[in-house]
């Protein structure tokens, strides 16, 4: 496995009383030079190895004696020290499952091992903890105005967690939404916004895996937002801010070309066009304007009205929006799709209420 080999230096905990066990689990990652294994017989043993060397990811069998999986579990996700290390439970019970996922368990694997499985585990939980380091630098680099010396950096920052989350967990591209429209992760813009075009998709006639491309899409199409300083915020029809949609669109050039970025990328370059032609970043117009970016403008209109963005702090409610939007019919906005919206606001303004914003 590739992958497994490329993703640096890694320092696995293997909590396992079965010697047996310990060793068909070791012998799993022993052709991987950049993998260290370490071997923990219960949860007392297993601390004092975390008091002497940094570990990656942790393989945490339950039924132990002294300091069982559990206990251990409890203890290491209330430390600050070790309470972002990823741990993969070892069990085949759901309710220890369910239990455990309470608890802090990052994922779960169960017994006899199979490598490939126990490989992939390792490796996707590994991804997912480095896109959480990534998206950290991304929020502390973009908390201020973004020296132009940090923009490389940036950048790379960015793809790179573009590309784990797209090759992991899509839901991940939520965080990033969620940074690039209000620089935190606390409000579920992405979730929102998702909703918004997925069901306006649904409703055109979209098909399925169209409809789930629109959804995610919808997380990273303001991506280029995280590339301008705070201070363009304060004219949003100025040069710079009127960027983002080919900022955005750099970010994405480099990435695999999967269906998902595909659309991403017509969604991101192109929602911010007006159906008479008055928009940017090309000024098309009419149908010109690719029907992804046609509906996710819709949403993006409707959530930028209802919801504060970085550059706007102010918002009106659901059915005061619906008048404004319903004025930009032919203008703004392709007239059909509009109406399609229309027809079905009080369904809009329910996911709305669902994602209520509270300051």
């Amino acid at each position: 496995m590739r992958e497994l080999e490329e993703i640096g230096p890694v320092s696995l905990l293997i909590v396992e009383d079965d010697s047996f066990n310990q060793t068909l689990a070791t012998a799993v990652f022993e052709d991987y030079e950049n993998i260290e294994v370490f071997n923990a017989e219960n949860g007392e043993l297993a601390f004092a190895i975390l008091q002497k060397k940094t570990i990656d990811i942790i393989l945490l069998d339950l039924m132990m004696p002294n300091m069982n999986g559990f206990e251990m579990l409890k203890k290491l996700k209330k430390n600050s020290l070790y309470h972002e290390i990823p741990v993969i439970i070892v069990t085949s019970e759901e309710n220890e499952r369910k239990s455990t996922y309470k608890l802090g368990a990052s994922d779960f694997i169960s017994k006899p091992y199979n490598p490939t499985e126990l490989r992939l585990r390792v490796l996707n939980n590994l991804k997912i903890k480095n896109f959480s380091t990534l998206l950290n630098k991304i929020k502390i680099n973009t908390e201020e105005d973004i020296p132009l010396s940090d923009l490389a950096d940036i950048n790379q920052n960015i793809q790179k967690a573009l590309r784990i989350a797209d090759s992991t967990q899509k839901k991940l591209l939520e965080k990033l939404g969620n940074l690039a429209h209000k620089r935190a992760e606390e409000i579920n813009t992405s979730q929102r916004l998702g909703e918004y075009a997925a069901l306006l998709a649904t409703l055109y006639g979209l098909n399925k895996r169209e409809v789930d491309n629109i959804f995610y899409a919808m997380s990273i199409y303001d991506i280029g937002l995280l590339l301008l300083s705070k201070n363009t915020y304060s004219n949003t029809n100025g040069k710079l801010f009127m960027s983002h949609p080919e900022l955005g669109l750099e970010l994405l050039n480099d990435l695999e070309e999967t269906p998902l970025i595909e659309m991403a990328k017509i969604v991101t370059l192109s929602h911010h066009e007006h159906w008479d032609g008055t928009g940017y970043p090309k000024g098309l117009d009419g149908e010109e304007i690719p029907l992804f970016a046609r509906i996710a403008s819709i949403a993006d209109y409707f959530d930028e009205l209802t919801s504060p963005r970085c550059y706007d702090e102010e918002y009106i409610s659901p059915e005061d929006a619906l008048s404004v939007i319903q004025r930009e019919r032919g203008k703004k906005l392709d007239p059909e799709i509009l109406d399609i919206f229309i027809e079905h606001f009080s369904h809009f303004a329910a996911i709305k209420n669902k994602y209520a914003y509270s300051s």
